[in-house]
């Protein structure tokens, strides 16, 4: 019997910061998303693309936050990183930093795989990967963000759509024009503005591209799974 299906096969989120941000709320979201979960979320933010007018300070301020988030035993409460889930996700992860680093991207805070038992792996901020390099075009699963310097609007929304994945974004600026033009441009299922992407019952889920197809969540997300029956008297 063939059965309806809904997929969300995680994704490469933007998260954009425009010179009209408020940099110290930026940074402090940014650093939460990227982390969520020790970074293994699929709506975590992934991809930093910054104006480059407000670049050095947004990125002074994001890497400070990274560099004082604590790691260590996630039962204990000031533990912001924890342990990954699986060897094969730490030891993934350390070669796709090594190969981005390798093709040029430019490490502003080197963590990485610790040795020792258990599947630890410290924050990671990379600046700049090139196009060929698995930090642009993969989707990094753990606490390693990526930043990218861009001139404008345009030459944001061009970078955030070169992926093959559209689930979630999120823009910071308080212009209306800018405002309006990433939320008609972005090609992504979910755009929040100056807040963190995140799931709740009254709003759908979901993405486009490689992210998969369908919404859970909402009345969208029920009819996803309920046939409409068509009666005619």
């Amino acid at each position: 019997m063939l059965k309806k299906a809904v997929l969300e096969l995680g994704g490469s989120d933007p998260f954009i910061v425009m010179p009209s941000a408020d940099l110290d709320r930026a940074s402090e979201v940014g650093v939460q998303s990227r982390l969520l979960s020790n970074g293994q979320s699929c709506i975590a933010a992934k991809r930093f693309i910054v104006a480059e007018s407000v670049a050095d300070a947004f990125l002074e301020r994001f890497v400070a936050r990274v560099k004082q988030v604590v790691v260590g035993d996630p039962m204990e409460e000031a533990t912001g990183v924890g342990p990954l889930a699986t060897a094969g996700i730490r030891d993934g992860l350390q070669a796709q930093v090594q190969k981005s680093v390798d093709a040029g991207a430019k490490v502003l805070l080197a963590g990485g795989k610790r040795e020792g038992p258990g599947f630890w792996f410290d924050p990671v901020v990379l600046l700049d990967p090139p196009r060929d390099s698995p930090a642009y075009r993969e989707e990094l699963f753990g606490p390693v963000a990526t930043v990218f310097r861009v001139k404008g609007v345009e030459e944001a929304l061009a970078l955030a759509n070169d992926s093959v994945y559209g689930l979630g974004a999120s823009v910071w600026t308080r212009d209306d024009a800018e405002r309006e033009r990433f939320i008609e441009g972005l090609e992504s299922g979910m755009v929040f503005v100056n807040a963190l992407v995140a799931s709740e019952p009254r709003l759908p889920f979901g993405g486009m591209k490689n992210s998969g197809y369908g919404r859970e969540l909402s009345h969208e997300g029920i009819r996803e799974f309920v046939n409409a029956k068509t009666v005619r008297l």
